[in-house]
Formats: C-alpha cells, structure tokens, sequence
C-alpha cells in the first residue's frame, strides 16, 4: 500500500528537522572548538608573560642566595665615598695595605720609600703603568702620594690651610682609604712636575678606565665633589664603574646616587666593556634581624664582588 501525501510531507518535514538539527551540532562543536584553541593560546600567553616576570624579578637567568655580611663592611670596597659629607671609618678599604716600593715594577717610582696602597688598586696601578710605558716608551710617572693616615692628613690640611689652599681634613680624604694616589712627572733631568694630562701624560687620562681607574676631580664637577684643580689625582673603583662613570660623565657621587635605581628584585645596570660583561645592583643596607649583620643577595657560582658606599648600602657587580 502506497504511503499518502500527507505521511510523505511528514516524512521529509522529519528528515529536513534532523539535518538542521545536525547542521547545528555541527556548528556548534566548531564553535566550541575554536573558544577553546583561543582560550587555550591566552592561557599559554598569560603563562609565557607570567615567566617573563618572573625573570625581571631576579634581574638575571642567574641564581641567587641569601648572604649575610657585618653592617660595618658598609665602608669597605671599592666603591665607598669618601668626601666632607662621608667621612672614612675604617682602617683600610677591605683589602691589605701594601708596601708599594717592594710591590711596584719598573715603569714608574716613588716619592717616598714607605708608601702604601690597597693591594688590588696597587696591582691594576702597576698593570696601567707598564702599559703606558709600553704606549709611549715613558717611565717620568711618579707616585707623590698614596696612603695617608688620619693624623698625616690633618697635617697636610693645616699646611694647605696657611697656603690658601684646599685639602680635606683627616677623616674626609680619599687617600686614607689606600685607593687613590696623586701622580707626579719626575723626568731623567731630575726636576719634578706636577701632572698634567697633555702630550704623552695625556695616555693615563684617557686609557685609565680600563684598569679601573677614574680621574677623580674634574673641575666641572666641583660642584658634586667640593673639589677642583686635582687633575693629578685618581682614584681606584673597578673596571665597569670607571668605564660608565666616564661615558656617562659621572662623579663618583652621581654614580652611586644613579645605583640606587638598579636595586636587587627590580632592574639592574648591565655593563658591556673591554670584551666583558657585567651586571650590577643596589642593596639597601638593612639591619632587620639587630644582629649587626645585612642580609645580602649573591649570585650562585658566578663570579662577583660587593662593596659597601660608605653611606647606605651596598653594590654588587657580577662579571659574567
């Protein structure tokens, strides 16, 4: 028996329902496919950002531990400031005095027999000197001063005083710290002279920094150091801060106020120079457990160095 008109509308009503119905499915299932590869792709998003932060927080791809050192070593290193409002209270800057005349090589001399100087600026003073010589085939270059004692300094005040001359008081001058030294031209004539950064004596000025060395007081920067008319004075506070103190045009004090942006957990100053890199960051100097010691943190198995600034807290410089 033949199906009638009616059931056989039904019957394609029915078969049109279901197609649609899959259509649908179908459309849907493509839908859901497609919010869950994007919501997929922001969550691995998120996480690759999320890693990214953690990153900036250790400043490094570099491990760290915790490190605790007396809150006395905060005026020793090579980076402290010593000036008329940061007076020196240590004994030596953190490394030995040494007898600079049984130390010394052969490309400079000395005022005196007796002087001393911080063992790790002695050794780059003498690696600077013997490329001067190599440079320009010149051996004038005479220490004049180095260490200077609290008492010898307020001496040499006292004089500079009568003279109508500028000099720190004892307490306040870099030389007692063993890492600055006065430089001399003591000729074969055997007249001396006071440096002056012209004509071949020009080299250490302009090479210093890659010994570590900086030409402490420039008289424009009177104003931050109190101090002018030293051109025969250098200091020493390692290669990568004498190097971006000097493409900077920075002053020691500049510098360590500049530091203080880079602090541990945030950001740090990474340096590129003389086929090394660095990276170097501030740590407030806090005594919170009233141990007298500061918590630092400190690479792990990499090689670094701290230093206090004499005033607030402490550098680390990493060399990678």
């Amino acid at each position: 028996m033949m199906p009638s008109d009616s059931s056989r509308r039904r019957k394609l009503k029915q078969d049109r329902s279901m197609l649609i119905g899959a259509a649908a499915g179908v459309v849907l299932l493509i839908i859901f496919i497609i919010c869950g590869a994007v919501s997929g792709s922001k969550k691995e998003k998120a996480g690759a950002d999320d890693s990214a932060v953690s990153k900036k927080v250790i400043s490094s791809k570099l491990e760290f531990e915790k490190k605790e050192v007396p809150y006395s070593d905060i005026s020793k290193g090579s980076l402290i400031l010593v000036n008329d409002s940061h007076p020196y209270t240590s004994v030596t800057a953190g490394g030995a005095l040494v007898d600079i005349s049984s130390e010394k090589n052969e490309y400079y001399s000395i005022r005196n027999t007796g002087m001393q100087m911080n063992d790790l600026a002695l050794k780059n003073f003498n690696s600077m000197l013997e490329g001067f010589y190599q440079e320009c085939s010149n051996r004038d270059i005479m220490i004049t001063e180095a260490y200077v004692s609290g008492d010898r300094q307020n001496v040499i005040y006292n004089q500079a005083l009568e003279n109508s001359k500028v000099e720190s008081k004892g307490g306040y001058s870099e030389h007692q710290t063993g890492l600055a030294v006065d430089l001399g031209i003591y000729p074969e004539e055997g007249k001396s002279y006071r440096y002056v950064p012209s004509g071949d004596y020009a080299w250490i000025r302009d090479n210093c920094t890659k010994y570590g060395f900086i030409q402490r007081y420039k008289d424009d920067k009177a104003e931050n150091t109190g101090i002018t008319d030293h051109a025969e004075h250098f200091r020493y506070v390692g290669i990568p801060h004498a190097w971006y103190m000097t493409e900077n045009d920075l002053s020691l004090e500049e510098y360590l106020q500049a530091l203080k942006k880079y602090a541990y957990g945030s950001k740090t100053l990474n340096v590129s120079c003389f086929d090394k890199d660095f990276e170097i960051y501030y740590i407030r100097a806090k005594d919170e457990t009233g141990s007298g010691n500061v918590e630092l943190y400190v690479p792990v198995n990499c090689q670094y160095s701290v230093s206090g600034n004499n005033a607030d807290g402490f550098i680390v410089t990493i060399e990678k």
